[in-house]
């Protein structure tokens, strides 16, 4: 077809006789080109100049590996997101030098600093399922909070009795008028995200308890305004489109206190791995345990399966299996809130104090949700836990297609 290029992609079909052609229109190659070239300056570059300037090249510098992400994400057939991709690239520029740590530090710091706030839009999205997650109570509960919570023991107290032997070895009316008004602004959703979220933050300080957690707290008053207002939830993610996009350079910036943890990781990578593998099949096992226990189709299995990993690959996974993904992805975010409510109470009552330990069990039982919480009860436990939600995901769906055969 004119204007048309064609290329084959990396991978093609088993049995198949030739590479299927993917089409690529002519004006699409010229922005790829451009984005590439564009790319190897942020990446190549040394900048000199204004605070502005180099926060401006730092942030350009992530979203680069945010594309390569997306182009490996695309063109690889494996259920990893591009979060996952761009945190590996990041992480692997940084060990060989490709990128110094100061050309991407500061930026990325403060990126997983509000990692909390930008799971607000996502939390709020519970508000459209509140019938579907009515017919499965029962078992989200449960698989929430005490299947959350056992995950988060069994990662973390593996890893820390693992981590122990290395260390000893070692040592209204108006409602028309307003949907209207807002559905022409473009500001309004990061507004109102910003809003809440603040809010929280302030009674979060006020009360000092950590049920009154800033995330669930600036998600429930975003759900009760648009709830009252009657504006469609539809209308408000649209809106804060802007902080939604900002996980995906803010997930890829783990990879930044993973680095600096770099040898940290090696003396214990044997007990890490341990600890994460132990908590993921604790997961998929605890919901099988549920589903045989309360007779669950294996659509509502399928559904609460991959409900401990991140949410672009736990909805991907529930897609696939057939299960209901949105309402895969609510529970997962319900589940990631409550990590984030429980760790410290968790990680207190079960004696988990290695700092690695508990990063793994938080990354592991409640993933990027939970890896907010994480990086704020210190660096080792941040890295870890985002070390663990890229493990646990990959692991989650290679397993996720043998757990879910035993329910027919």
């Amino acid at each position: 077809m004119a204007g048309t290029l064609s290329k084959p992609p990396i991978f093609r079909a088993k049995g198949a006789k030739s590479w299927p052609v993917l089409p690529l229109r002519r004006r699409d190659f010229w922005i790829y080109t451009v984005d590439l070239y564009l790319i190897l300056i942020f990446l190549f570059s040394r900048t000199k100049g204004g605070i502005l300037t180099n926060y401006l090249f730092q942030f350009a510098r992530i979203l680069a590996f945010c594309f390569l992400g997306e182009i490996c994400h695309a063109v690889l057939p494996l259920p990893i997101p591009a979060s996952i991709y761009g945190l590996l690239l990041l992480l692997a520029a940084l060990r060989f030098g490709i990128v110094k740590l100061e050309q991407v530090k500061e930026v990325g710091l403060f990126l997983t600093g509000i990692f909390p706030l930008l799971f607000v839009p996502a939390a709020a999205g519970v508000m459209e399922l509140w019938a579907e997650m009515g017919e499965m109570l029962l078992p989200i509960v449960i698989a929430i909070i005490p299947v959350t919570v056992l995950v988060l023991v069994s990662a973390g107290r593996t890893t820390q009795a693992l981590t122990s032997r290395a260390l000893q070895r070692r040592r209204l009316n108006m409602t028309d008028l307003l949907q209207g008004f807002l559905s022409g602004s473009a500001a309004w959703g990061v507004l109102l995200t910003l809003a809440a979220f603040a809010l929280g933050a302030l009674l979060n300080k006020a009360t000092g308890k950590a049920i009154f957690n800033p995330l669930l707290l600036g998600s429930i008053f975003v759900i009760i305004l648009l709830s009252v207002l009657n504006i469609p939830y539809a209308d408000y993610k649209v809106s804060a489109a802007p902080v939604n996009y900002l996980l995906l350079p803010a997930t890829i910036s783990l990879a930044i206190p993973l680095y600096e943890k770099w040898d940290l990781l090696k003396e214990n990578a044997a007990a890490i791995i341990a600890g994460i593998s132990v908590g993921t099949l604790v997961s998929l096992g605890s919901a099988l345990a549920l589903a045989l226990a309360l007779g669950l189709t294996r659509e509502q299995y399928a559904t609460l399966l991959p409900k401990s990993v991140t949410t672009a690959i736990s909805m991907d996974v529930a897609a696939e299996l057939g299960g209901i993904a949105a309402l895969t992805g609510a529970i997962v975010i319900l589940t990631g809130i409550a990590g984030n409510l429980l760790a410290e109470v968790v990680c207190k009552i079960f004696h988990i104090t290695d700092p690695i330990a508990k990063g793994v069990g938080i990354g592991t039982s409640a993933h990027a949700v939970g890896t907010s919480k994480a990086l704020q009860m210190g660096e080792v436990e941040g890295a870890m836990s985002g070390l663990s939600i890229a493990v646990a995901g990959v692991l989650t769906a290679v397993l996720c297609p043998f757990f879910v055969s035993f329910i027919q």
